[in-house]
């Protein structure tokens, strides 16, 4: 149960991911933006997430404690590659060819948002009307483990529960056109990263 609560959220970062990397059209229609986020019930912390060229390029710095022990990680994304590694241990990280672009190049729509909803979808998921959160409208998808808002292809609400497992991501700000520090987006030179195999 721990591991699906886990896999969702990191499905939606991979969805993220393979969207930016189609030029055409772009994923986000804002240009940058700044997204944070705050996790509670089976797994704790915070993270925050970086938008640039309307969703070319991402980043996401998340702190997460889970069972007791914290884990702090790097997820960059632009190009074909996905890049991740722990900046506690700067000399090796991995990274892997997006496992969804060839879902997207398929897809008849290219928006973030039609990605993200698709994807909560084919986990039984059903769209279910609109809901404010954080002044602003956001699509609802709920299903029999929980439901999830989605604002112009941002995820700004994860709330599962499976069994006795709970798990809460949420955004708690939202900025938008903003300008965004490349630093972000830099892959260490020194880190070397294994390549995952796709799947």
């Amino acid at each position: 149960m721990k591991t699906f609560l886990l896999s969702a959220s990191v499905l939606l970062l991979a969805v993220v991911s393979a969207a930016a990397q189609e030029a055409t059209p772009k994923p986000f229609s804002f240009k940058s933006g700044i997204v944070e986020y705050k996790y509670s019930g089976d797994k704790t912390g915070k993270s925050t997430q970086y938008i640039d060229d309307h969703g070319m390029k991402t980043a996401m710095y998340s702190e997460i404690t889970q069972d007791g022990e914290t884990t702090r990680s790097w997820v960059v994304s632009y190009g074909d590659y996905q890049y991740m590694w722990d900046p506690d241990q700067t000399d090796e990280g991995m990274k892997m060819k997006n496992p969804l672009l060839s879902w997207i190049k398929e897809a008849s729509t290219g928006d973030m948002e039609s990605f993200t909803v698709s994807t909560y979808e084919k986990m039984g998921m059903v769209r279910s009307g609109t809901e404010q959160f954080l002044g602003k409208e956001c699509i609802v998808i709920k299903g029999d483990m929980g439901k999830v808002l989605i604002w112009k292809g941002i995820m700004m609400l994860m709330d599962f529960k499976m069994g006795p497992y709970v798990s809460k991501q949420e955004a708690t700000s939202v900025k938008t056109n903003i300008p965004i520090d490349g630093k972000y987006f830099i892959i260490p030179k020194d880190i070397t990263f294994t390549e995952m195999p796709s799947f």
